[in-house]
């Protein structure tokens, strides 16, 4: 069993905050991971990690421990945003493949995260054969993409494949693009708005500067912030490019995010900003 010493990492809050969602608990404490082809364990005791399956260097890339994230929250002062970190300290953003974080932010329009991963362990089911995540342009019978209960979603799910199908090159280019070009290649497949697409820029291509606005997000904005209800999303866009626009803002909104959805009511559980 391999080990890697780690500073400041929750395990635990990465993988539990919403960000991802093909992992499992064994009752060995392990978390047996899918990410893209590959699969593998992990578990957390204390400051060690242990893994099998997995290259130390993708380790550390796949759950971003290269970053100082003490140096990039340093200085913080909203107080909101401290309680957040505080509460939840070791949450790191993620590195993901490509190809899954864009069929899981798909899945995950007006959804929520367990039938997120029953989609995801569905499609894993019906479309591959050794128990990874499907590859790229393999997603290619609707009525089994169906059968994977994705609902409305099942018709992006499918053009998207064909999208990549017809141009291979599509996902080398949203991968090295700057945030803008990859946000803009994105929200032209169909059924990939604007937070979508911020989702995926966030998770698996490291935009730091993205900030994915949902049902969350908007309500910690209102509730915590302008501590009146938004007049549109406009002005929740426009709160968040006035105040939030230093440092990694993608990771402020990762802990802002987890510490709204365990800590505020939903008023609008389903509703959601695609």
């Amino acid at each position: 069993m391999n080990k890697y010493d780690v500073k400041d990492f929750s395990l635990f809050h990465t993988l539990d905050c919403g960000q991802f969602f093909l992992y499992k608990l064994r009752e060995d404490n392990f978390y047996e991971i899918i990410n893209g082809p590959s699969k593998f364990i992990v578990k957390q005791e204390k400051d060690i990690l242990y893994y099998q399956g997995i290259s130390k260097n993708d380790l550390v890339s796949f759950f971003g421990l290269n970053e100082d994230i003490d140096k990039l929250l340093e200085n913080e002062n909203d107080e909101h945003l401290l309680l957040a970190i505080e509460k939840y300290w070791g949450l790191r953003l993620m590195k993901q493949d490509l190809w899954q974080t864009i069929i899981s932010f798909v899945c995950s329009s007006a959804s929520n995260i367990p039938k997120i991963k029953m989609n995801l362990r569905l499609i894993i089911e019906k479309f591959s054969c050794d128990g990874t995540f499907p590859k790229s342009g393999s997603l290619n019978n609707l009525e089994k993409l169906k059968e994977c209960k994705t609902g409305y979603r099942a018709k992006f799910i499918y053009s998207i494949n064909q999208a990549i199908t017809e141009n291979p090159n599509l996902l080398f280019e949203i991968s090295n693009s700057d945030y803008k070009t990859s946000k803009k290649l994105l929200m032209e497949l169909d059924g990939i708005g604007s937070k979508v697409a911020d989702c995926i820029c966030l998770f698996a291509l490291n935009h730091k500067e993205a900030f994915p606005i949902d049902t969350w997000v908007k309500q910690i904005i209102e509730k915590l912030y302008l501590k009146r209800e938004a007049k549109n999303l406009k002005e929740i866009e426009e709160y968040i490019k006035s105040n939030f626009n230093k440092g990694n803002i993608g990771l402020k909104q990762q802990y802002l995010f987890h510490y709204a959805r365990l800590n505020l009511k939903s008023q609008t559980a389903t509703k959601n900003f695609e």
